[in-house]
């Protein structure tokens, strides 16, 4: 996957919950933040796809507080 690809665009949760929008990637995680101001880094093992505008994740999205940034 190319991953300069999927900044700015929407993450959701296996469970299809919005998440956020990707701000930035480095070499094991993706960044998220969301609405509420919260920033995640997610590893990028946990990708499940990417359509071009939203990429999907491979957790339900009450697992996504593990992922946050303090």
């Amino acid at each position: 996957m190319r991953w300069d690809r999927v900044i700015h665009k929407s993450a959701k949760s296996e469970d299809g919950e919005p998440i956020g929008y990707i701000a930035a990637e480095d070499n094991d995680s993706i960044i998220v933040l969301s609405s509420h101001f919260r920033e995640y880094r997610i590893p990028k093992l946990h990708v499940k796809s990417f359509d071009g505008s939203q990429l999907y994740l491979d957790f339900p999205f009450q697992e996504l507080e593990g992922y946050r940034v303090p």
